[in-house]
């Protein structure tokens, strides 16, 4: 691996909000490789769902694990007629700082916010705030993604707690010869630095790597992180060496 800026391989997700990293790095002569970020769809409510919502006062806790689970579920709400404001009835799990910026974006207070993704960390914030004998007496409300088998409800439920799991989205299939070719490459070593510019780059990498910890495919790549909330996040996702990136550096490369 190079430690020359323009002689590096660099990984990020293709987005607008990248194009003056992208713009910055190609000034360079840099190599870069784009991911095509995951495309995302709401799920169609059943009656079920939709009586969930409309009585989520039924409900003592509502768990997020990330952003688009937030903006998903808080579009079936609008679609629904119902008061965000009724949701302060409830008591919230943030698992990520993106997650507690993106409620408190829309004035919601996270009571709980895990210290990392991992399951057995979240389980851990919430008996610390509740107490593991109140632990079965509680009812969460779980908006997730539609096809993900989450350890999280297999864990509450064996300690007694109820727990609906809401399905609010679905990742469209986007498993093609181009993200094949690009997670053999991550993979391999081919990347010297992988940027992170938004949360959803987190989510995107999850569904690349089913069954697989980013803290491992990331374990011998430099991270970087576009802002503190991006730092974080890598942080979160134990991407502990993770630091931010500086256009800066870039610009005295071209010097």
């Amino acid at each position: 691996m190079s430690d020359s800026a323009n002689q590096k391989t660099y990984g990020l997700f293709t987005s607008p909000a990248n194009r003056k990293i992208i713009s910055k790095l190609e000034s360079i002569n840099a190599k870069i490789l784009l991911f095509p970020p995951i495309k995302t769809e709401k799920v169609r409510l059943d009656d079920e769902n939709i009586e969930q919502l409309k009585n989520f006062k039924n409900f003592d806790w509502l768990i997020f694990p990330d952003v688009l689970a937030v903006d998903y579920f808080l579009e079936n709400l609008q679609e629904n007629a119902l008061d965000i404001y009724e949701l302060d009835f409830l008591r919230v799990c943030a698992v990520g700082e993106s997650v507690v910026d993106r409620l408190r974006f829309s004035s919601i207070h996270s009571d709980v916010i895990p210290k990392t993704i991992e399951t057995n960390d979240i389980v851990a914030a919430l008996i610390d705030y509740i107490g593991e004998a109140e632990l079965g007496s509680q009812r969460f409300l779980f908006p997730k993604e539609e096809s993900e088998n989450d350890e999280l409800t297999e864990k509450l439920k064996a300690k007694a707690a109820i727990v609906s799991e809401f399905p609010v989205y679905t990742v469209v299939d986007f498993h093609n010869l181009e993200t094949t070719k690009l997670k053999i490459l991550l993979k391999g070593g081919a990347i010297d630095e992988f940027i992170f510019t938004s949360p959803t780059d987190f989510i995107a990498l999850k569904y690349y790597f089913k069954n697989e910890k980013i803290s491992d495919i990331f374990s011998e790549i430099k991270v970087s992180a576009s802002d503190n909330l991006m730092l974080q996040c890598a942080r979160e996702n134990n991407l502990l060496r993770a630091g931010l990136f500086h256009l800066a550096e870039i610009d005295k490369v071209k010097r």
